[in-house]
């Protein structure tokens, strides 16, 4: 990604601190909360390096955001800009953008959907290597056994998005 072509901030909101980097295309990486700007900034990772600082510029974002941490209904039709990612993986993560607010869906479901049924641990992987965290809500992601498995941010913090929508917890290891 060339610099003029990439931007980013970091903000703070009601789950700790959240990096955002985008292209002309739509959003590169969304980070999950991290407790300071600097932990935020760094999840963005080497592509922030030469992007440009934009404060403010994704207010709106930021907005939604905390409307959807406070457990408002919201919607993020934002662009994504995915290239360089495996198409396997951008098949998972446009599946899991499907997965209703307030519900969970499984490994294997996401396999089964992208037409893969002995692929759930990939869609796991492309799970752990989503970059764009609560738009692709790898958070509603879950053990077939109804455990919470994995989470980028953090079990709690995945337990936390998960009852701000209303969703059953089942298990929580």
């Amino acid at each position: 990604m060339k610099r003029h072509d990439s931007f980013y901030d970091v903000f703070p909101t009601s789950l700790g601190w959240v990096g955002v980097l985008a292209s002309s295309q739509g959003l590169r990486r969304v980070t999950v909360p991290h407790d300071t700007a600097q932990e935020a900034l760094d999840d963005l990772g080497p592509d922030a390096e030469e992007a440009k600082r934009r404060e403010g510029a994704f207010e709106h974002l930021r907005q939604r955001l905390e409307r959807h941490f406070l457990g408002q209904e919201v919607c993020f039709p934002d662009a994504l800009d995915l290239e360089g990612a495996p198409p396997f993986f951008r098949a998972v993560w446009e599946a899991c953008r499907a997965i209703p607010r307030g519900e969970t869906r499984s490994y294997l479901w996401l396999a089964v959907t992208v037409g893969r049924p002995g692929a759930a641990r990939a869609a796991g992987q492309a799970m752990a290597r989503n970059p764009i965290a609560i738009l692709i809500p790898c958070h509603r992601v879950v053990r077939g056994d109804g455990g919470l498995g994995g989470y980028g941010g953090g079990v709690a913090v995945k337990a936390a998005l998960l009852r701000a929508e209303g969703a059953a917890i089942t298990a929580t290891a």
